[in-house]
């Protein structure tokens, strides 16, 4: 396997080093949003769950697409720690997290609840990403809203509900 390293101010350091994480972190914090953004992807990729708190305080960037890749970021970390500002996230007013944050939910197998409400809602963009989350949740309990989402007036909400059914079916044995 290839050593892979970062560039930074300070020179190149190894990915996935105690050095590196550091850099990322205050990165997270630098003027020019894509650094931030680039930030949040690169914690994200690292699977290192210290970074949750830092990364939740990032969902109020002032950049839309900073928001949107800590979200996801808090997704790819698996961690529990950020449910609740991700719950925040979806039912608050900021469209893009919004969206970001029905996926991370569905990748932290969490908030079914906000997920199976979102399901139900007028924006049939938001019923197909909270129908993809609720499949990559692979609960049971997403089940019965799925089942009835594949009622839906809308065609891709039905197909998206079909295969999320599908991919739950296809992790348990029945």
């Amino acid at each position: 396997m290839a050593i892979r390293e970062v560039r930074t101010e300070a020179g190149e350091v190894q990915v996935g080093t105690e050095e590196c994480f550091q850099h990322l972190v205050e990165a997270l914090s630098d003027r020019n949003p894509k650094v931030r953004r680039l930030a949040a992807c690169g914690l994200g990729a690292a699977g290192d769950s210290r970074a949750v708190p830092m990364l939740i305080e990032r969902l109020g960037d002032e950049e839309e697409e900073v928001r949107t890749r800590v979200a996801i970021a808090l997704g790819k970390l698996g961690d529990c720690q950020a449910v609740p500002a991700l719950i925040e996230a979806v039912n608050g007013v900021d469209p893009a997290l919004h969206r970001a944050a029905i996926v991370a939910l569905g990748s932290l197998n969490a908030g079914l609840d906000v997920l199976e409400k979102t399901l139900r809602s007028g924006d049939p963009a938001d019923r197909v990403r909270a129908a993809v989350a609720l499949g990559e949740t692979r609960d049971v309990l997403a089940i019965d809203p799925l089942m009835r989402a594949l009622q839906d007036d809308d065609p891709t909400v039905r197909a998206r509900a079909r295969e999320a059914l599908e991919k739950i079916r296809e992790s348990r044995v029945f």
